[in-house]
């Protein structure tokens, strides 16, 4: 298996994880709800894989930005830019695609992972996922389109 096919996306918003999981190092990339809903994997992870680590990737979400504002006295409602969890089987790394949406993008890799690289990366990304959550019409409840 090439790199190319080993990191192949699928979900409605797959393009975004691309030049994720081209870096050297990411094993996986996936965007999620923040309740845990996953909206697009990178083909490595089967879809109960990207269920579970949705999931406890919402939880670890939550209880970082709990903890953070906290710890720091800022208000419940600040938003978390980046949670960073690493151990010696390398780095997991997740940020929210802007504010106001309710999606959070997340990357993990080896432990030689270009950090920075992966972490601009993910924003830029970020920022271009948000911009087009962010353009979607509102619906207008009355069920006319």
């Amino acid at each position: 298996m090439t790199m190319s096919e080993a990191h192949e996306e699928t979900g409605p918003s797959a393009w975004v994880l691309k030049p994720i999981t081209e870096i050297r190092g990411v094993r996986h990339a996936l965007t999620m709800t923040l309740d845990g809903m996953v909206q697009a994997i990178s083909e490595d992870l089967t879809k109960d894989e990207a269920d579970g680590i949705g999931a406890m990737t919402a939880a670890l979400h939550s209880a970082s930005r709990a903890a953070t504002n906290a710890v720091l006295g800022a208000p419940r409602s600040t938003p978390l830019k980046t949670v960073t969890s690493h151990n010696d089987r390398g780095i997991y790394m997740v940020m929210p695609v802007g504010e106001g949406t309710n999606t959070l993008i997340a990357a993990a890799g080896d432990e030689d992972m270009p950090m920075g690289v992966v972490a601009a990366t993910m924003a830029r990304q970020a920022m271009k996922l948000g911009e087009q959550i962010m353009s979607v019409p509102a619906r207008t409840g009355d069920g006319a389109s």
